[in-house]
């Protein structure tokens, strides 16, 4: 028996808990795989999601981190980014070489052949720029949501 879905819009049960994490993706010059997360949280946003009952159940269940990319959802409006975190997944995996390769391949401009102060973040256009592609984007909400049927 195929269950029958409701159409809801999703938000955060608080605000600053909206997030979105791009995940992008670079190829070191021994080979090496290396990807780079940057996670934006926002003010407030909201989803429209497709959703079962038990679907909708474990939602709202869930007061740790639920994770709209796990449901037919879209993202409907994502505003005030507040903060933001950047980390090099399994940084610990790699040697101090391939660091300072990564490290260039993210701060360091060819075109005005000088490091970007790593302290104001990261430069999207930079990436782009040193060969990274963005490989995937989730979206998610911390510390609950509420649904509202549409």
């Amino acid at each position: 028996m195929i269950e029958e879905s409701k159409l809801y819009k999703v938000t955060a049960s608080y605000k600053k808990s909206t997030y979105q994490k791009e995940a992008w993706v670079n190829k070191l010059s021994n080979g090496k795989h290396v990807t780079y997360y940057i996670t934006t949280y926002f003010r407030w946003g909201d989803f429209e999601v497709e959703l079962t009952d038990n679907e909708k159940k474990n939602i709202l269940e869930n007061d740790d981190t639920v994770i709209m990319n796990n449901y037919s959802a879209s993202v409907n409006e994502l505003w005030d980014g507040v903060s933001h975190d950047e980390e090099i997944k399994d940084e610990e995996k790699y040697t101090s070489d391939e660091m300072k390769e990564i490290k260039k391949l993210l701060f360091y401009s060819k075109e005005d052949d000088e490091y970007r102060d790593e302290d104001y973040g990261i430069d999207i256009d930079l990436l782009e720029e040193n060969g990274w592609d963005l490989d995937d984007t989730e979206y998610g909400i911390n510390g609950g949501c509420e649904l509202t049927e549409l």
